[in-house]
């Protein structure tokens, strides 16, 4: 009896260390410089995804700007599998909070293809209500 106490408090310990400090995978598919399928795009061009190290990854993002594209600068990118058994995610978010607004990107990896969705939504009254959100999206290929 005491043997399978120690038992279920040992695991019970393990299973509530896991909860607290989820092991992320980071997807080799996600990792790269990709850029949007639509060369015409007025919105975001180009992401750069990098290994933060320790299972964690980065994201850079680049937005149409002129005469060079502005950098968004670096952010967390979170993955997630479909369920969590599933060490192999392909889905991502990331948050950027650029002061006026505050963007949040998700993210879907199909082999050589991401999918980016993007919601912004406008804090201040300098581009439209404060309450508006805007969708950004489309395909992303590897550079």
């Amino acid at each position: 009896m005491l043997k399978r106490s120690l038992s279920i408090i040992a695991a019970s310990s393990i299973l509530t260390t896991a909860l607290i400090n989820p092991a992320l995978a980071v997807p080799a598919d996600f990792i790269g410089t990709w850029v949007n399928k639509d060369a015409n795009t007025s919105n975001i061009t180009r992401l750069v995804i990098t290994s933060g190290g320790s299972n964690k990854l980065n994201i850079q993002v680049y937005g149409k700007c002129h005469p060079s594209d502005c950098d968004w600068g670096t952010a967390p990118l979170l993955t997630y599998g479909i369920n969590v058994q599933d060490t192999n995610h392909k889905y991502a978010t990331a948050n950027y909070n650029k002061g006026f607004a505050n963007s949040f990107l998700t993210l879907g990896s199909a082999r050589q293809e991401l999918l980016l969705q993007g919601y912004t939504q406008f804090l201040d009254n300098s581009r439209v209500s404060a309450s508006q959100t805007l969708l950004t999206g489309g395909l992303w290929q590897r550079y």
